[in-house]
């Protein structure tokens, strides 16, 4: 290198190297600041960004931001901001928004509908609402199938007791019983559940006091067999046959069920009294 040129080296400017740091901060002073007009460079949104690039960036996220559908939630909200909230998130305008399936045995009509009202003072959304009344469905059913197994042993378990101990008077104490019950309780009284969940109809002590009432009512009477005709006496044939239809038509009733002994019974001889009753013969 000749002279000349060695002294235009040495008589330029130094070149100033920013650091990886520095470059990474967007160099030295944020230059781009100085493009800004002087009343925005002091705006506090601003001091994060340190280059252009980051500038660019948050330009493009804020657009993003602002073409979306956005829910503004209060800092105190009121009860009608919390409305305005979960209707945006998609509870119905009205109870009649939510569609609950109802099976006529664990949901009913008026528990759907109570259920429906309390969904929307909740501001649950129709997939919530069925959600939980799922989970609802689920666990009374459980509840039901452990009810009925636990219905079902009992009456095992009595059965078993009493055939030990009348041996073969069973079925006629068991006949004498259920008629017993029906004329002076009626059915509603064998259903009635004791403070351990045992039906009365399925408890030993009861079946046995009835049985004992019909053994004591014979022995008084001198009749061979227990009679209930005073209790169809003064029913009508209109009213023989509605209680007949009801029977009938509740598959639920003691009659059909051939587990309940001597709730069934009590329910057949019951609807045989009826039958008189309707025909003239009672």
């Amino acid at each position: 290198m000749s002279e000349e040129a060695i002294e235009q080296v040495a008589q330029s400017e130094p070149t100033v190297l920013e650091t990886p740091a520095e470059t990474a901060q967007g160099g030295s002073g944020n230059d781009f600041l100085q493009m800004v007009p002087e009343e925005l460079r002091e705006h506090p949104s601003l001091s994060p960004i340190k280059d252009v690039e980051n500038l660019a960036r948050s330009y493009v996220n804020a657009q993003r931001l602002i073409g979306a559908d956005k829910i503004p939630v209060p800092v105190n909200p009121t009860d009608e901001d919390l409305d305005n909230i979960y209707n945006r998130l998609g509870r119905p305008e009205s109870v009649d928004g939510y569609e609950i399936a109802v099976d006529g045995n664990i949901v009913t009509e008026d528990v759907a509908k109570s259920y429906a009202d309390i969904a929307h003072k909740l501001r649950l959304t129709p997939d919530q609402a069925n959600g939980i009344m799922d989970y609802y469905r689920s666990m009374a059913s459980q509840a039901s199938e452990m009810t009925t197994e636990a219905e079902t042993q009992q009456r095992s378990q009595t059965e078993m007791a009493l055939r030990k101990e009348w041996g073969d008077d069973f079925d006629a104490r068991i006949e004498d019983a259920g008629k017993i019950a029906q004329q002076f309780g009626g059915g509603e009284l064998l259903e009635m559940k004791l403070a351990d969940g045992t039906k009365v109809g399925n408890h030993p002590d009861f079946i046995k006091a009835f049985a004992k009432i019909a053994e004591f009512r014979q022995s008084v009477t001198s009749e061979d067999t227990v009679s209930d005709a005073p209790s169809s006496s003064m029913m009508t044939r209109q009213s023989a046959q509605q209680e007949i239809d009801a029977i009938m038509n509740d598959k639920s009733h003691a009659y059909w069920d051939r587990k309940n002994v001597i709730g069934r019974q009590a329910a057949i001889e019951r609807v045989q009294d009826l039958m008189g009753v309707l025909h003239g013969t009672g």
